[in-house]
C-alpha cells in the first residue's frame, strides 16, 4: 500500500511539474511572439522614417556604383593580389548594401501604395487622414512640421503622431506579413 501511495504521488508531482513547465514555455512562447512583433513595429516605424535617406542612399548609390565598376576595376587591377581581394569585398559589399537598401525601398513604396488603396476604400475618413499625414512627413518630398500638417488637417498636433502610430501598425503587418500583427 505505501508503495502504490508512493507511486501516485510520484505521478502527481510529474503531472504538475509536466503541466507548469506546459504553462512556463507557452507563456515563453507568447513573450517571444510579442518580443518579435514589437521589433517589426519598431523596425517598420525606422523604415518609414528613414524613408528619405534611404531613398537618396539607394538612388545615389546604385548609380555611383555603377559608375565605378568599370573604373573601379582599371584601377585594382594595379594593385598586388592582397590589395584586390580585399578592396574586390570591399566594393562588393557596398553593392549589395545599395542593392538591399533599393529592394528595401521599392517594397516599402509598395506598400504605403496598398495601404493608400486600402484607406481610400475603408471608406473611413480617419483612415484617409492617417495614410495623409504618414505619407506628408515621411514619404513625400517636402515635408510639413508637424504643427503645418496638424493645422492642414485640422487636427492637434498630438494627433499627428497617433495617425502616424495607427498607420505604422497597418504598415507593418503590410512589410513584415502576418507575422507581425498581434496575436
Amino acid at each position: 500500500m505505501e508503495k502504490n501511495l508512493q507511486e501516485e504521488i510520484v505521478r502527481l508531482a510529474v503531472s504538475e511539474g509536466v503541466a507548469a513547465a506546459d504553462k512556463r514555455f507557452a507563456k515563453l512562447q507568447k513573450d517571444a511572439a510579442e518580443k518579435s512583433r514589437d521589433r517589426r513595429l519598431h523596425n517598420t516605424k525606422l523604415l518609414i522614417r528613414n524613408y528619405r535617406i534611404f531613398k537618396a542612399h539607394a538612388e545615389s548609390a546604385i548609380s555611383t556604383a555603377e559608375e565605378c565598376e568599370d573604373s573601379v576595376f582599371d584601377i585594382l587591377a594595379m594593385m598586388s593580389d592582397k590589395d584586390f581581394r580585399k578592396a574586390e569585398t570591399t566594393v562588393k559589399s557596398i553593392q549589395s548594401s545599395a542593392a538591399r537598401t533599393a529592394i528595401i525601398i521599392n517594397h516599402i513604396t509598395a506598400m504605403v501604395e496598398t495601404y493608400e488603396i486600402w484607406c481610400q476604400k475603408s471608406g473611413k475618413p480617419e483612415n484617409e487622414r492617417r495614410c495623409r499625414v504618414l505619407k506628408a512627413l515621411y514619404i513625400d518630398d517636402d515635408p510639413p512640421t508637424p504643427e503645418e500638417l496638424a493645422e492642414r488637417e485640422g487636427i492637434d498636433k498630438r494627433t499627428v503622431y497617433k495617425d502616424v502610430d495607427a498607420a505604422t501598425e497597418i504598415l507593418a503587418a503590410l512589410i513584415f506579413g502576418v507575422d507581425s500583427i498581434r496575436m
